[in-house]
């Protein structure tokens, strides 16, 4: 009897302890949830602590204000300048491989290397220049025109003849492009070697030669590499606002790199957790929220929908020492806030964390502990029995 009075005693006892569990449950709810305290930030051994300190910024018309796509943000290369400008002082240079042809008037003898036919043959209207980058003229014998204007050749050719041809009148022009080439790789349409010709190229004029994007073409991080130098270039900003394009320059490579690393993560209450691509390099909040079919507003707090970004926290050196979280929330409690929503931007690789309702959390933890009631219930029943 003794024991079965202790044993009921306990019972009760259980009982007691799991309702002041339950009341407190939100505390240990399982799952994902905002945490602001100083002690969850990640903070590398050694490192300012201040550095990582983060606050929640509240999504508004300020914040939207400040993230205008026409000023996405590009790495150093230099003035941003348009094409008019980047173009206006390009001039071709000769090079290794070049066919010239070189017109004297009144002098054909002199202007076709085969002698005083005619042909149409580029091969045999063009003089090549060599190896050693000189070129064969009669009565002058090899000149240097490698890394020279055709203004400067013809200015050499027509001094060299003049002990020869009274006042010479020459032309000189460029009839085979062969010793510059650009590449562009990666998503494009065409990908390929570029001759570079007296018509400048820029970067848009490459994308435009290899027939544009293919279709999961990563927009806005361009990559070109310039013997050891690396750029990225942001092609939609640039098409968006005409400035910031490029000049091409011999063996440049023009890298277009797929989308496949441009997605947003949702996770939380919604109706599905998906990675959602990038549209041509953008996305707003709204038409990420919609791709995955919206809330699941049976669970969803809609005053705490967050998109937390990660920002490089740089040594003094410029290299890369860790990440600071950048946060920001939307409350969505009102419909017009969604207008919000459409006109915040997202960035690769953000995360859209939709929180769970207090009453979702608090029925968590109850499920959690459902087990523990059943059994305890049983217990009761046996020892009364």
């Amino acid at each position: 009897m003794f024991k079965q009075v202790c044993t009921s005693q306990w019972v009760r006892r259980s009982w007691l302890i799991l309702v002041i569990t339950l009341m407190t449950g939100c505390t240990v709810v399982p799952g994902i949830r905002m945490d602001h305290r100083p002690d969850h930030r990640f903070v590398p051994e050694g490192a300012d602590a201040a550095d990582f300190d983060f606050e929640v910024r509240e999504i508004n018309a300020d914040v939207i204000r400040t993230q205008d796509p026409r000023v996405a943000p590009a790495l150093n290369i230099g003035d941003v300048r348009s094409r008019e400008q980047v173009t206006d002082d390009y001039e071709y240079r000769v090079g290794i491989g070049d066919l010239l042809m070189v017109v004297v008037w009144e002098h054909p003898d002199l202007t076709n290397p085969i002698g005083a036919g005619t042909t149409t043959e580029l091969d045999q209207l063009g003089r090549l220049v060599r190896e050693d980058g000189t070129m064969f003229f009669p009565y002058m014998g090899l000149i240097d025109v490698d890394g020279k204007s055709v203004e400067e050749i013809r200015k050499i050719i027509e001094i060299g003849l003049e002990p020869f041809v009274t006042r010479p009148q020459v032309d000189v022009r460029v009839v085979g492009f062969r010793s510059k080439r650009a590449y562009i790789t990666g998503e494009v349409r065409d990908p390929g070697a570029l001759p570079l010709e007296d018509s400048p190229m820029t970067v848009m004029d490459a994308i435009n030669a290899a027939s544009g994007f293919s279709e999961v073409a990563d927009r806005r991080r361009a990559v070109l590499t310039r013997g050891e130098e690396q750029f990225e270039i942001d092609i939609l900003n640039l098409y968006a606002t005409g400035s910031g394009d490029l000049l091409l320059r011999d063996n440049d490579v023009l890298h277009i790199p797929d989308n496949s690393v441009n997605r947003v993560f949702m996770v939380g209450e919604l109706e599905r957790q998906i990675a959602v691509p990038l549209k041509d390099g953008r996305l707003s909040l709204a038409e990420a929220i919609s791709e995955v079919e919206g809330l699941d507003l049976s669970r969803a707090n809609t005053a705490e929908i967050y998109v937390i970004r990660s920002t490089p926290v740089r040594k003094p050196d410029g290299t890369v020492h860790a990440v600071r979280p950048e946060v920001y929330r939307l409350d969505a409690r009102s419909a017009p806030a969604l207008i919000l929503a459409d006109g915040f931007e997202l960035q690769p690789r953000d995360v859209v964390f939709v929180s769970a309702s207090p009453l979702v959390r608090f029925n968590r933890v109850v499920a959690q502990y459902v087990p523990i009631i059943q059994a305890l219930w049983q217990t009761d029943r046996i020892l009364r029995d």
